[in-house]
């Protein structure tokens, strides 16, 4: 899957600080705050994944997707935006 844009999005992140654009590309992201109820502020961020044929195939036989996040957000994603 390949990190993709879209309307809603309204920040850039680019690679860690250990990393360059050849080997960790930037990735288009919605970062707002949760409104109401017990989530209310609570940072959030939201980024697209564009799956390609192969990811198709491998989703119409039933594999899953995995996202693991330890300690909160990815570590790109605790960069400041671009």
């Amino acid at each position: 899957m390949t990190p993709c844009e879209f309307p809603q999005a309204n920040t850039i992140y680019g690679p860690p600080d250990d990393l360059d654009e050849s080997q960790c590309q930037r990735i288009h992201a919605h970062k707002g705050q949760a409104q109401g109820r017990s989530m209310d502020g609570a940072e959030f961020v939201v980024v697209a994944w564009q799956p390609n044929l192969a990811d198709l195939h491998r989703l119409a036989a039933g594999y899953p997707i995995y996202l693991t996040m330890i300690g909160g957000l990815a570590p790109h994603l605790k960069n400041p935006p671009l």
